[in-house]
């Protein structure tokens, strides 16, 4: 699976990225995230099956969800963010795919 995470300027999400990978890996998934600015949205939508948004941009989640069609767009809560609790943002992304 290919989770693509989106933010401001795609770099406050690297930590939360090892994290999700982490747990991921720990139920034995194969997952590849990558880290993005929202505004690359349009030249990597098409490579992924999932969008993470950072709290930050939580505000673009209809805007992006028109733009990815039927692929799940889920918003990373504030609380999640800031514990850097990757498992649950793991356990929602399993939830959208189901």
């Amino acid at each position: 699976m290919k989770v693509l995470m989106l933010c401001n300027a795609g770099m406050s999400t690297g930590m939360m990225k090892i994290k999700i990978e982490e747990a991921a890996k720990a139920d034995g998934a194969d997952i590849e995230i990558a880290a993005k600015s929202f505004q690359l949205l349009d030249d990597y939508k098409a490579e992924y099956d999932v969008f993470i948004l950072g709290p930050q941009v939580r505000f673009m989640k209809d805007e992006i969800q028109e733009s990815v069609g039927e692929k799940p767009v889920i918003v990373i809560s504030t609380q999640d963010f800031g514990m850097m609790n990757g498992k649950s943002v793991w356990q929602q992304i399993q939830e959208s795919v189901k």
